[in-house]
Order: C-alpha cells, then sequence, then structure tokens
C-alpha cells in the first residue's frame, strides 16, 4: 500500500496571517476555515463569553451583506458554514461543492473582515446566548463536565465556561463586543486554512487582497495553570441518574509526550475494547456509556472520563474505574495493547484523510496550536515510535497525579 499523501502549503504575508492548504483535486467539496488563535482563556472575567459571542454575531451582517443575504447565499448553493469557540481558538468554516467555492469563500472571508456588530444583532444574541447558558445548566452532563474543568483549573481562564456567565452575558456591551474584535481578530492570531480541490495561488491572493493591509496585532498572552486541582465538586438535583466526570491533568499539546497520552487514553477509554468500556459497562453493566477524552492546550492538557449510572451504583462505578487508574499508573499497558492501540489510531487517521473537512481541521488546529503541521508519514512515524515504557512513564505521571471528581445527581459519595 502506497505511504499517505498531504500536499501542505503554507505562505505567511508579512503582517503575520497564514494560509495554509492541503490539495486534494479529486474531492467534489471544499472545506475552508478562519482559525483565530484566541479564545475563551484570552477574555477578562467581565468579558467571559465574548468569543462565544462573536461566534454567534460575524453571520449577522457585513457591511455588504445582511444576515438574511448570508444565508440565503449558503442555502442557494447548498454550502454548510458554522463556527465554535473553544479554550484558545475561535473557528468560523464552511464546506461547499466545489462548482461554488468562490461564492462561500468570499463569504467566510467578508464576516471575518468587515462584520457589522450591530448594537441591535447584539442585544438579540444576547437572549439567544443566556437561553444556551440555562440549558447547559440545566443539563446535569454539561454541568458535570464544566464542574469537573472548573475543578481542574480553579480560579483560571481554562476552567471558565466558554459561554460565559449569566453575569457577564448581561453586562456585555456592543462596545465591548466590538473592542474585542478589534483587538485580538488581527494577522496575528489568524489562520486559514483549506482543504480540498483547492488552488493555493488563487487563495493567498483573495486573502491578501482583504487583509495584508491590516496591522499585525499581538498575540494573547497566557499564564500556565500553577493552581491546585479540586478533588471533589457536588451538585445536588433531583435526577434518578448520577452523572460523573472524574479528570486528571496530563502534558500539553507542546509536549513531546502526546502520543503516548493519545495512545494510553485509547487502551483506557477510547473505544469499545477499552478497560473502561470493558470492566464498567461489558462485565459489570454499571453504565450505558463510559469513555475517556484528552483536551490538550498549548501549556496543559487533561484526562477526563465521563459516564452516568443508577446513583446507588455510582459508588461501585467510581470504585471500577479508581481500581483502573491505580493499576495503569503502577503498571501502564502491555505490548499486545500498545499495538492494538497504534493500530486503531493508525487507521482512524487514514480513515480521516478521505474527508477534507479533517485535513482542513488539521491544518487549523496544527497552526493555531502548535504553529505548525506536521507531514501524514511523519506523525504516523511518531506514533510507531511510542514504546510501553513511555506510556508506562505517562501513566504514572497522569494517574499517579490528584484527581478532580465532579458529581450532578440526588447524592453525593463520600470520599
Amino acid at each position: 500500500m502506497s505511504a499517505p499523501t498531504d500536499r501542505v502549503r503554507r505562505t505567511l504575508l508579512d503582517n503575520g496571517l497564514r494560509v495554509v492548504t492541503d490539495e486534494q483535486p479529486d474531492r467534489a467539496m471544499l472545506s475552508v476555515a478562519a482559525w483565530v488563535s484566541v479564545g475563551s482563556r484570552d477574555e477578562s472575567e467581565q468579558l467571559s463569553g465574548a468569543s462565544h459571542f462573536l461566534e454567534h454575531l460575524l453571520f449577522k451582517g457585513t457591511a455588504d451583506r445582511d444576515a438574511r443575504s448570508i444565508a440565503v447565499a449558503i442555502d442557494a448553493i447548498g454550502a454548510e458554514m458554522n463556527a465554535f469557540t473553544a479554550s484558545e481558538h475561535t473557528a468560523f468554516y464552511t464546506n461547499v461543492p466545489v462548482h461554488d467555492a468562490h461564492v462561500a469563500v468570499d463569504l467566510l472571508l467578508d464576516v471575518l473582515d468587515k462584520p457589522l456588530l450591530a448594537s441591535r444583532e447584539v442585544d438579540a444574541e444576547r437572549h439567544v446566548i443566556l437561553d444556551e447558558l440555562a440549558a447547559a445548566q440545566q443539563d446535569p452532563d454539561d454541568l458535570a463536565s464544566v464542574t469537573l474543568f472548573e475543578s481542574l483549573f480553579p480560579g483560571h481562564p481554562l476552567g471558565r465556561e466558554t459561554l460565559g456567565t449569566g453575569e457577564s452575558i448581561r453586562g456585555i456591551s456592543s462596545d465591548d463586543i466590538r473592542g474585542f474584535f478589534e483587538s485580538w481578530y488581527l494577522p496575528a492570531n489568524l489562520v486559514i486554512a483549506a482543504a480540498g480541490p483547492i488552488d493555493h495561488d488563487l487563495l493567498v491572493e483573495e486573502v491578501a487582497s482583504r487583509f495584508s493591509a491590516k496591522k499585525a496585532g499581538t498575540r494573547p498572552e497566557r499564564q500556565a495553570p500553577e493552581c491546585e486541582v479540586v478533588s471533589r465538586a457536588f451538585h445536588e438535583r433531583p435526577t434518578e441518574l448520577a452523572h460523573l466526570g472524574i479528570g486528571w491533568r496530563a502534558p500539553s499539546v507542546q509536549s513531546d509526550d502526546r502520543y503516548a497520552l493519545s495512545l494510553l487514553n485509547h487502551v483506557f477509554g477510547g473505544g469499545p475494547s477499552s478497560l473502561l468500556f470493558q470492566e464498567a459497562r461489558e462485565s459489570r453493566g454499571l453504565t450505558y456509556s463510559i469513555g475517556s477524552e484528552v483536551a490538550q492546550h498549548v501549556d496543559a492538557g487533561a484526562l477526563t472520563v465521563h459516564c452516568a449510572t443508577l446513583a446507588e451504583q455510582a459508588p461501585r462505578l467510581l470504585e471500577v474505574i479508581e481500581g483502573i487508574t491505580t493499576d495503569l499508573a503502577e503498571h501502564g499497558i502491555d505490548r499486545e495493547a500498545l499495538a492494538r492501540a497504534k493500530g486503531a489510531m493508525r487507521g482512524s487517521m487514514l480513515m480521516g484523510l478521505e474527508s477534507p473537512v479533517a485535513r482542513m481541521t488539521r491544518l487549523g488546529v496544527g497552526e493555531v496550536m502548535r504553529g505548525e503541521v506536521l507531514p501524514v508519514q511523519e506523525h504516523l512515524e511518531r506514533i510507531e515510535a511510542v514504546t510501553v515504557d513511555d506510556v508506562r512513564r505517562v501513566s504514572a505521571d497522569v494517574f499517579g497525579g490528584p484527581s478532580a471528581r465532579s458529581l450532578v445527581g440526588p447524592v453525593d459519595i463520600p470520599a
């Protein structure tokens, strides 16, 4: 079988804006996104939720188009245009049939270049976001997850709810939103990423025509979390199920240990053959669904478990999880488990490369989080190079460290 290919090209404009593409000429769809390397951790407490606010507002009109015109133009070509906010970046993306790519790219660059950010739209979206925040607070799964990260990074911006707080959303003005946009949505923090049948030079020309005259701006300054983990948090809710979140600090996205961490996560709770799923779900029937995830930031990371169970079964489920992590901290994983995990990650990546969306996301995440996009073959080689000793060391560091536990349900679980 031939080696996986990518045709990644990268152009850096004089003002710091980056254009990165992965040309796949045989695809019928183009995926393009504007990645802004600013997110919820870069907001003051008073402006908590500003990045997510902008996620809503940028599609509400530009100097040349109103919100309806944008929606009609996208709908008319069968394209998709949306956005999402994370702790360290915000992304605005479009997936479009290749024959109408010019329409969607023009719209995407327009909303990023000349958004109106009208006061009436700020007030209208304020109510929408408050509804969204209330729904998240009433959902026990969401509440357990948010509380877990507050406990893992207490008092630090990485522990904040991306949506903001009721107080901050009610207090943000249109001038605040406009000031946040003008301070951060500048070339030094912008990456335009595209994958599919894209002409790199034409995209660079289009981006440069809109943004090359803009001042570079500065990147956000960030402080690594030094706070102690809060071990327990409980929200009493009159639910039949207990919703659990358990987490540990983990290596950052900059660490060379990120490959060993990914393999450890797969063995621990990343798939149907994982220890969590087999022990808690299949063998004991303690939960319908359970798994683990890795969240990695530029200077910190987390490995987390999320699950729900009948309240009376929660102590037993927690005991099973802690038994698995204790064993992993002491012994790591064996060669057979490591080989399965490598095969799973290799296969998942190769299948993902069939999708322009996945390729575009790989470009954007690589640039905004690490400032580089590793060639596919090199990425696979780094996974293959991980040893059982590497995983054992990372496992001891992660699971041997302090854990945070959040629970939403009718009763708490004693320590």
